[in-house]
């Protein structure tokens, strides 16, 4: 047999058992072995062509490269991901504003949050429902340029504390003369975290709006 054909047939003979080995799986020490065999047996009188042995070196090269590359990615992406769940568990404790209009508000407890403002507003008014859709409480939201700030003091019209449940925040303003609906956000505390396989399943847990996306944090407080 010729001794190129054999070396490459014991190295690729696991493939015969129905493994998942192949000439594709080769790597850096069996491209050596395959190379020093060529080398070692090829004919004195008819030396190996110097542009297919060049291409074999370059292709050797490509192949150690990809390897390392591969290597250097895995570690930096190892490294980003406890860089952001090192970020993400320091958050424990500090308050998140997120995009968000329903929360779950204990007896009498206050919630804070932003009307998302465009320019141009004015006579922003804030409606507050429970759970059954019934208004509990209206106020008035003085307009400032992109976010205007609120607190709702957890007390219906009356100035009863109300009851503890989910509550919806419903912003109305006048936008350049029509009313129109605009976008709350909310502030909640961080209670835990959920790190998943990857960054993208990292999860703030909070009692106010449950498990939110760390990518979905606009501020912290």
């Amino acid at each position: 047999m010729n001794p190129i054909s054999s070396a490459t047939s014991s190295l690729t003979s696991g493939s015969a058992g129905g493994t998942k080995n192949s000439m594709s799986s080769l790597g850096i020490n069996d491209f050596i072995t395959l190379m020093t065999t060529q080398l070692k047996y090829q004919d004195p009188t008819q030396p190996q062509d110097s542009t297919q042995f060049i291409a074999q070196l370059a292709q050797f090269s490509t192949v150690s490269g990809v390897q390392e590359m591969n290597t250097s990615l895995g570690s930096l992406t190892s490294q980003m991901k406890g860089s952001q769940a090192l970020n993400a568990t320091a958050m424990v404790g500090h308050s998140v504003l997120v995009d968000a209009d329903s929360a779950s508000v204990a007896t009498g407890e206050a919630v804070s949050g932003v009307v998302n403002t465009p320019t141009a507003s004015s006579n922003i008014n804030l409606v507050v429902s429970d759970d059954s859709g019934q208004i509990i409480r209206q106020m008035s939201v003085p307009a400032a340029n992109g976010e205007s700030a609120f607190t709702w003091d957890g007390r219906d019209d009356s100035g009863k504390a109300v009851a503890a449940g989910k509550y919806t925040f419903k912003a109305i303003a006048n936008v350049a003369g029509k009313n129109t609906s605009l976008a709350t956000s909310l502030v909640a505390k961080v209670s835990s975290v959920t790190i998943g396989a990857t960054n993208s399943d990292m999860q703030l847990n909070t009692d106010e709006l449950g498990s939110v996306q760390l990518s979905s944090v606009k501020e912290i407080f």
